[in-house]
C-alpha cells in the first residue's frame, strides 16, 4: 500500500503513531519539498509558494511536520501595516463577529485604487466593558447607522455564520448582499497571514480594536501538545471579523499576490 500527506503539527497520530516508528511497523517513509516533483514547472511552484507563508509555507512547501506556536500573525508589524490615510476604494466588504455576552465587531474591508487591501474602519460594542447588552435590532441599526455615517454600502455583507438570528434581522431591516463568511478557520487565517505578509493588507489607525487584538492572537499551547492547530479563543473579535472579510474574498484579491505588491 502507498498513501501520501501533507504535514500537520509533529504531534499529529499519523507522525507520533507511525511515521516515528518505521522501522519496527516495516514501513518506509520519504520526506519530499514541493519543488522535488518534476511533473511541476518552476513557475507553478513559486506561484503556490507564494500563497503561503510562515508555518504553512514550512508545512506545504517545505514538507515540514511543525508547531503551532507564539502568535498567530508573527509577521505582524505596526510599522509596515497601520497607515493614516487610505486612498480611494474601487470594492468595499464587511466582515462581522457576532456576540452577545462578547464584543460584536465590524470591520470594513476595502480593494484600493492601488491594488491594495485596507481594514479602512471598524465598529465594535462590548458588552461586557460597556455593562450593556444590545438586541439584534439594536446591533443591526448601530451598525448600518455607521455605515451610513461612513457613507458607504458594502458589496456583501459575511456574517458569523453561527449568528442566523442576527442575519435575518439585517436582513428583515433591508441590508444588503448578506452572505455567510467561509468559517474554515485555519485556512482563514493562511489568507490573513498570505495578505499580510505579501505586503497586500493594511490596517488603518482608526481601528483600536482590530489593533489592539492582532499582536496578541497566539495559538493555544495545549491544543498544540494534542497535535491540533487553533488560536486561543481570547480577544479574537475584531481578528475574526477581519478573517470573515479576508478569506470570502481571497478569491477576488488572490490574483493581486504575483503582481509585485
Amino acid at each position: 500500500m502507498l498513501a501520501t500527506t501533507n504535514p500537520d503539527g509533529p504531534r499529529h497520530w499519523l507522525k507520533t503513531k507511525y511515521l516515528d516508528h518505521d522501522a519496527e511497523l516495516d514501513l518506509l517513509s520519504w520526506h519530499f519539498r514541493l519543488d522535488d516533483n518534476p511533473s511541476l514547472s518552476r513557475a507553478y511552484v513559486a506561484s503556490l509558494a507564494a500563497e503561503y507563508v510562515g508555518l504553512w509555507k514550512r508545512r506545504m512547501i517545505d514538507g515540514a511536520w511543525c508547531v503551532t506556536e507564539g502568535a498567530v500573525y508573527d509577521m505582524w508589524d505596526e510599522q509596515q501595516h497601520v497607515v493614516d490615510s487610505l486612498p480611494a476604494m474601487r470594492r468595499l466588504w464587511l466582515g462581522i463577529d457576532y456576540g452577545t455576552t462578547n464584543a460584536t465587531s465590524a470591520v470594513l474591508l476595502g480593494l484600493g485604487n492601488d491594488d491594495r487591501l485596507y481594514a479602512v474602519a471598524e465598529w465594535r460594542h462590548d458588552s461586557r466593558q460597556t455593562r450593556r447588552q444590545m438586541t439584534d435590532a439594536q446591533y443591526s441599526a448601530a451598525i448600518r447607522r455607521w455605515l451610513a455615517e461612513q457613507q458607504v454600502e458594502p458589496e456583501w455583507t459575511f456574517i458569523d455564520p453561527s449568528a442566523a438570528s442576527f442575519s435575518t434581522q439585517l436582513w428583515t431591516d433591508g441590508h444588503p448582499g448578506i452572505a455567510r463568511a467561509r468559517n474554515d478557520v485555519l485556512d482563514g487565517i493562511r489568507s490573513v497571514s498570505t495578505a499580510l505578509d505579501s505586503g497586500l493588507l493594511r490596517v488603518h489607525s482608526s481601528c483600536s480594536g482590530l489593533l489592539s487584538e492582532l499582536p496578541g492572537y497566539a495559538w493555544d499551547p495545549a491544543a498544540s501538545d494534542r497535535g491540533e492547530d487553533r488560536p486561543i479563543k481570547r480577544d479574537d473579535h475584531s481578528c475574526d471579523a477581519l478573517r470573515y472579510a479576508v478569506h470570502s474574498t481571497a478569491h477576488e484579491w488572490r490574483h493581486l499576490l504575483s503582481g509585485g505588491i
